[in-house]
């Protein structure tokens, strides 16, 4: 299985409207970049490790290496980007790979298209890129599953070596993912006849439900109350048109 694909689930995250929790990433990702304030950081970051294992009901120890994928470079950004630049790398990273393990990609573009309008073109644009990266990922092991059972060494010493035989994984991978995997998309989307009608019908009809969007804007009411109070860029900013920032 793919370290980012999707994981079948009932929790609150898992029964989201996609288009709600795709709006709550891009508003975190905004806040995450807004505020420079060190410890308010530490504060959202702690509060997504919260939703992680609460509302999104994931272990991290049944994560495996989604957990070092995550959490690792998370936990070193947020320690380098308190000395360099206070920006919120390491929630970015968190608020993504949530995103991605709790949506269905199929129900993400229904939702789109449905609740947010989005042209069905860009729709699926959007799922391809969130598809391609366990893609990339099952085609690498069966390349490498490939050459084992032919009896090549993958774990040679040497640097020479070793970039040789990286050449013999990537090199059928960019083959493979262009060829075979390109021309598959594209077969599917002529014989489903994509972009021949302007109407589109569904087999599923999603709305987001009163709870999603009381959390959304819970949300939006938080990213408000941080940006007005000053704690980061767009907080300065606002603080010169407000009058307790000019007092």
């Amino acid at each position: 299985m793919s370290l980012l694909q999707y994981l079948d689930g009932n929790s609150f995250f898992h029964r989201m409207d996609p288009s709600m929790k795709f709006l709550w990433t891009m508003l975190i990702s905004l806040l995450a970049f807004s505020v420079t304030n060190v410890y308010l950081l530490a504060l959202l970051l702690a509060v997504h490790l919260l939703l992680i294992r609460v509302l999104a009901n994931l272990r991290f120890r049944s994560f495996g290496n989604k957990v070092l994928l995550a959490f690792g470079p998370a936990a070193f950004f947020f320690v380098l980007y308190s000395f360099l630049y206070p920006a919120g790398s390491p929630i970015l990273v968190l608020t993504a790979i949530l995103f991605v393990l709790t949506t269905d990609q199929r129900r993400f573009v229904y939702s789109l298209i449905q609740v947010l309008r989005v042209p069905v073109s860009i729709a699926y644009m959007l799922m391809v890129a969130l598809r391609i990266a366990p893609l990339i990922e099952e085609e690498m092991n069966n390349i490498i599953d490939a050459h084992a059972i032919r009896g090549m060494d993958m774990y040679a010493k040497g640097v020479r070596e070793k970039f040789r035989r990286y050449r013999l994984i990537i090199i059928p991978l960019i083959v493979r993912m262009f060829k075979s995997v390109g021309e598959q998309m594209a077969i599917t989307l002529e014989s489903r006849g994509f972009g021949a009608y302007k109407q589109m019908t569904f087999a599923e009809q999603l709305r987001p439900s009163r709870t999603d969007v009381l959390f959304l804007s819970a949300w939006i009411l938080l990213f408000a109350v941080v940006i007005l109070a000053g704690f980061g860029t767009f907080g300065a900013f606002s603080n010169t048109f407000t009058p307790w920032g000019r007092a």
